[in-house]
C-alpha cells in the first residue's frame, strides 16, 4: 500500500510499504481523510518529537473500518493502564505511552491498525469533520486546564488548534474572544468564523491567555499579557526554550499550565462538539500530492489560508 513516511532528512517520501497485520484486540481500519499536524511537520523539520526513519506518519483521521464499514476515528494515544498517570485517570500523560504516527505506524497509509478499544464511531459526520476531533480534544482539553471565565479571552495563534479553541469557545458561548496571528489571513478567517478582536500581537490584558504557537516570544507574550491572578495555558510545542520575567509571575501571582493532548472523555466529547465546526480554514488535497504539500508546509510555502490541510486518502 501507499504510505508517507519520515524520510530521515528533514524530510518526506511517498512509498510503498507492507500492509499492516492486526494483532490480538487490533482492528483494520482503511483511511478516508488524514490531517497534518504541527506535531509531524515538527518531527520532519527539527526532530521534535524523534521520530524513526520509514515511520508512517499521521494521528489525526477518519476511516472505515473493514470488519463492518462503520466511519471511524481513533484517539492516537495508547496507554498501558497500570502507571500513576493511567490510575489516576489521565492516560494521556502514561509513563509509558506510545502515539500512532510517532511510535507505531501512523494515518498517512492506505490502512492502518489500531487498538479496537481506541476506536470510535463518527456516525454521519461529514469526513472533514469526523477528520477533526483529534484537534478539537487538544482545545477542549487546553480550555479546561484554564479557570475557564466566560469572556475576555486571549488566542495566540489562528493555525489548527488556534481555530478548534475558537470553535470550542464559541461552543461554550465565551465572549470577548481575541485571536491574533502574523498572517492577514488567518486573521480574517478568525473573524469570519466569531473572533471579536484579531490582530497580529496580543496588546491587551485577558482573564486567560492559551498560546497555541510555542515560540519563545508568543509564550512570553501569554504570561505577559494574562491579568494578576491569570492562567496563561501553553499548547504550542514550535520552540523547546521558555524564558519570561520570573518577577512579573511571583508578584502578580501568575499561573502558568503546560498542555498535553486530552483524556479519553474529552476526545469522545469532541466528536459531538466536531458536528457544528466551520470548516472554512479546511482544505485538501489529493493523497498522491501528499509529499509536495508536506515539502511547501515544511518551506512555509504553503497558502496561509489553508490553516489545515488534510490528504484524501480514499473515498
Amino acid at each position: 500500500m501507499k504510505a508517507l513516511v519520515h524520510g530521515g532528512k528533514k524530510n518526506v517520501a511517498w512509498v510503498d510499504v507492507p500492509d499492516p497485520e492486526p494483532g490480538p484486540g487490533e482492528e483494520i481500519l482503511d483511511v478516508l481523510v488524514a490531517g497534518v499536524c504541527g506535531t509531524d511537520l515538527g518531527a520532519v523539520r527539527s526532530g521534535r518529537p524523534p521520530i524513526a526513519a520509514g515511520m508512517v506518519l499521521g494521528h489525526e483521521f477518519v476511516g472505515r473500518r473493514r470488519r463492518d464499514g462503520a466511519l471511524v476515528t481513533a484517539n492516537p494515544i495508547l496507554s498501558c493502564g497500570q502507571c500513576r498517570a493511567c490510575r489516576e485517570g489521565r492516560p494521556h500523560l502514561c509513563q509509558r505511552r506510545e502515539v500512532l504516527g510517532v511510535h507505531r505506524p501512523g494515518a498517512f497509509a492506505q490502512s492502518i491498525v489500531v487498538p479496537a478499544n481506541n476506536i470510535r464511531t463518527t456516525g454521519d459526520l461529514a469526513l472533514a469533520k469526523a477528520a477533526m476531533v483529534e484537534p478539537i480534544a487538544t482545545a477542549l482539553h487546553a480550555w479546561r486546564l484554564s479557570p475557564m471565565p466566560k469572556t475576555n479571552v486571549a488566542i495566540l495563534g489562528a493555525g489548527p488548534i488556534g481555530m478548534s479553541l475558537l470553535h470550542v469557545l464559541k461552543a461554550f458561548a465565551i465572549e470577548d474572544i481575541t485571536v491574533t496571528d502574523i498572517a492577514v489571513e488567518r486573521q480574517a478567517l478568525a473573524s469570519a468564523c466569531g473572533a471579536d478582536q484579531v490582530s497580529a500581537k496580543a496588546s491587551s490584558v485577558y482573564e486567560v491567555v492559551i498560546d497555541t504557537v510555542g515560540a519563545v516570544e508568543t509564550r512570553r507574550d501569554a504570561v505577559e499579557c494574562v491579568r494578576a491572578g491569570g492562567t496563561a495555558v501553553l499548547v504550542g510545542l514550535h520552540s523547546p526554550n521558555l524564558s519570561v520575567a520570573g518577577g512579573m509571575v511571583v508578584a502578580g501571582e501568575k499561573t502558568i499550565r503546560g498542555s498535553f493532548a486530552y483524556t479519553p472523555d474529552e476526545f469522545d466529547e469532541a466528536i459531538d462538539l466536531a458536528a457544528t465546526l466551520d470548516t472554512r480554514w479546511l482544505s485538501s488535497v489529493p493523497f498522491d500530492r501528499s509529499a509536495e504539500m508536506f515539502a511547501r508546509m515544511l518551506a512555509g510555502s504553503a497558502d496561509p489560508a489553508s490553516v489545515k490541510v488534510h490528504f484524501e486518502i480514499a473515498t
